[in-house]
């Protein structure tokens, strides 16, 4: 008799996977041979048809757990359709005797003959867990006068292709219990935080690689501002204010470029080259520095105003215009540096938190509001630079090197919104707490965000979006109750929003690196992870999912994806079990599958913790850094 395979780990529910798309037997066969797949030695196949040409009682019969039933209403003989239901299937545990093996409905009044597996079915159910499966057959499976053969086979056709497709209509069974959970943690314990707290929480939680960027940034600007002061002490005039306005602008052009949407894409595209040979720990640098180049926008912006006040200084010293340039330039400079700050202090992040739509739009609009006054800032000075030296202004402008910072500075801020437009929006609301709107205007690849709006020149919010697994045209959103914004497209779902900027990869994409990962999120972290999960379906991973009342919440849909990512996957239903010990399961995970990194996608306080939890001993972790 045909053999089938367990999951690695008995502790945890056993899973079926809802199959979306037909699979060929050569593409299952083309699974990635790390993916975790049934042995060969702990568990059975039994194919079954039915006998009588109509059994009424298989619409009214509730499946048992294992029991996979058909809708077959003409037995096995005779020309089946594309997709028709041709059998069922069922995996279950190794026995020696066929008695205890036998699914409940045989005894159901259901009549059935046990049939040999097809080579193709077997194939294909050597991928699948434990559980019970239509045989549903693609294009052709039998020609018009076949038959079953004399040993109870049947008769077969080379191009025939097998879907097995679970009738489970509820996740219910699936979802872990506090004992799975509890057995899963303690197969692994968690051991103490290596060497010293102190120093841990320094480097793990203080030291981050944002903000050692942020402090390399501004202490190589601070030194350098010195060591020009010092100088110019000692030889007035050997440091202008031309000089002190380039500086600004290099600055100024670094931290935009550090939020443009392609800088972001080709950091992004330059990290995932690495191959997987790469040693581990310079896969992990080049990943924490992809997303956390933010550190260097926050570090070359501070830097910018540091030089501007430099900068400032200097003009007020060495400006040679008349009495209207000086007076104007002096109060553009004050209005300026106003400005500078205000950016500034609004984006700490307790404000930033706190007060986000009106840190945006003080973001936005004295942004703007800065580069406007840099601009009429250098054209007064080239205007009396040309005057004094008999050149063109034009002239004086294409030897200025803040000329051609603000040029490119100015496309930056522009590009964004050329991408500015009113889409159709179809919104299929999943509960009171979630809902997911679907786009049908481009392709997008995996692991990328967008920013939606109704009103653009006022707020504009993130979301990841949830490529199609068929590569096809179109792409989704999860959007989960965060906020006003959020609610009113829960509650009011929008015919059309507006969208803006490139589509711009996020920190997900990193999980490309590592083989295996484990991927931990709670709530509506799973759609940033969805995109990954329905692109990369045989990327070796386990998937640990906290959510209030997840099936009920998100769908059916949605854990049909989380679990055909990983057939294995916990998912868990905090109403139930409480908050799980994500740190402890997160470890005996990465210990159980030797995962060689975690993604983490959750709220800022959860992903902090168990960022640090992993990093602490020694097991690289990657997350959001919430910064925008």
């Amino acid at each position: 008799m045909a053999t089938a395979a367990t999951p690695a780990s008995s502790r945890l529910p056993q899973i079926d996977v809802t199959v979306s798309e037909p699979i060929s037997e050569n593409q299952t066969m083309e699974e990635d041979p790390q993916r975790p797949t049934l042995s060969h030695t702990q568990h059975t196949l039994r194919t079954y048809a039915f006998n009588s040409p109509r059994n009424t009682l298989v619409e009214d019969l509730q499946a048992p757990a294992r029991v996979h039933l058909t809708e077959d209403g003409s037995g096995l003989r005779g020309t089946y359709p594309a997709y028709r239901r041709a059998g069922l299937l069922t995996v279950g545990p190794r026995s020696d005797t066929a008695q205890s093996n036998t699914p409940s409905f045989v005894s159901s009044g259901i009549s059935v003959n046990e049939i040999s597996t097809p080579d193709a079915v077997r194939q294909s159910a050597l991928l699948h867990p434990p559980g019970t499966y239509n045989i549903i057959v693609r294009d052709s499976y039998f020609s018009k006068d076949s038959t079953a053969s004399t040993d109870g086979s049947l008769e077969q056709k080379s191009e025939a292709e097998y879907v097995l497709e679970p009738t489970c209509t509820t996740y219910a069974d699936k979802i872990a219990t506090q004992e799975n959970l509890t057995a899963c943690a303690d197969g692994h314990p968690l051991p103490a935080v290596q060497g010293s707290n102190f120093w841990s929480q320094m480097r793990y939680l203080c030291l981050t690689c944002y903000r050692r960027q942020l402090i390399l940034i501004l202490l190589a600007n601070v030194a350098t501002i010195a060591v020009m002061t010092a100088r110019e002490r000692r030889h007035p005039g050997s440091f202008t204010f031309g000089d002190a306005a380039t500086a600004t602008g290099a600055n100024l052009l670094a931290s935009i470029l550090m939020r443009q949407e392609h800088v972001i894409n080709l950091i992004y595209h330059a990290v995932c080259a690495l191959p997987h040979s790469t040693p581990l720990r310079i896969r992990c640098i080049a990943a924490r520095f992809a997303y956390s180049t933010g550190g260097t926008h926050s570090g070359a912006g501070m830097s910018a105003l540091l030089w501007y006040i430099f900068y400032t200084i200097l003009l007020v010293q060495q400006f040679e215009g008349n009495a209207a340039e000086c007076n104007a330039i002096s109060a553009i400079a004050a209005f300026a540096i106003l400005m500078f700050v205000v950016i500034i202090t609004v984006s700490h992040p307790s404000i930033r938190r706190s007060y986000h739509d009106y840190w945006e739009m003080s973001h936005r609009y004295c942004g703007w509001t800065t580069v406007g006054l840099v601009w009429a800032q250098t054209m007064i000075g080239a205007v009396a630079s040309a005057r004094r030296g008999g050149h063109p202004v034009g002239r004086t402008l294409i030897a200025d090197p803040t000329f051609w910072f603000l040029i490119v500075i100015t496309c930056c801020l522009v590009y964004p919104w050329l991408w500015l437009r009113r889409l159709p929006v179809d919104a299929k609301q999943l509960s009171t707490h979630a809902t997911e709107l679907h786009f049908h205007n481009r392709k997008v690849p995996t692991c990328v965000g967008t920013r939606l709006s109704r009103s653009p020149l006022v707020e504009n919010h993130g979301f990841a979006t949830i490529a199609r697994s068929d590569g096809r045209k179109g792409y989704s959103i999860l959007v989960s109750h965060a906020g006003e914004f959020t609610k009113k497209l829960i509650m009011e779902p929008p015919k059309h929003i507006w969208q803006r900027g490139a589509p711009t990869i996020g920190v997900m994409r990193v999980a490309l690196l590592f083989k295996p990962i484990v991927v931990v999120t709670t709530g509506s972290g799973i759609g940033p992870c969805m995109s990954f999960l329905n692109v990369h379906p045989s990327h070796p991973m386990r998937v640990i999912w906290s959510a209030r009342f997840p099936e009920a919440t998100y769908q059916r849909d949605m854990l049909a994806k989380v679990f055909r990512a990983d057939k294995e996957a916990v998912v868990i239903d905090t109403k139930k079990t409480g908050h799980p010990d994500l740190i402890a399961l997160t470890y005996a995970m990465v210990q159980e599958i030797e995962a060689e990194a975690v993604m983490i996608i959750s709220n800022p306080k959860a992903t902090r913790e168990l960022v640090y939890a992993m990093e602490a001993r020694n097991i690289p972790a990657f997350g959001p850094i919430f910064d925008s």
